[in-house]
């Protein structure tokens, strides 16, 4: 197993309870470094959508396009 830091959530994002990540993780199933850049891009993706929710919420305004540039 590798000594790379999971975050205390990976298991949750799989679907899998602690003990079964660290099963799969141990068996070479599941690759640490990958898992963090998946829960990496999800963190991101999350905080984006709150960005833009709270945004829309400011402006009053009822749908944005996230991915266009504008102004």
């Amino acid at each position: 197993m590798s000594s790379e830091k999971l975050s205390p959530y990976a298991h949750l994002y799989l679907g899998l309870t602690r003990q079964e990540l660290a099963r799969r993780m141990a068996l070479g199933q599941i690759n640490p470094q990958l898992l963090n850049a998946q829960l990496d891009q999800n963190a991101q993706e999350v905080k984006l959508e709150a960005m833009c929710e709270k945004w829309i919420q400011m402006q009053s305004l009822e749908q944005v396009d996230k991915y266009t540039a504008s102004e």
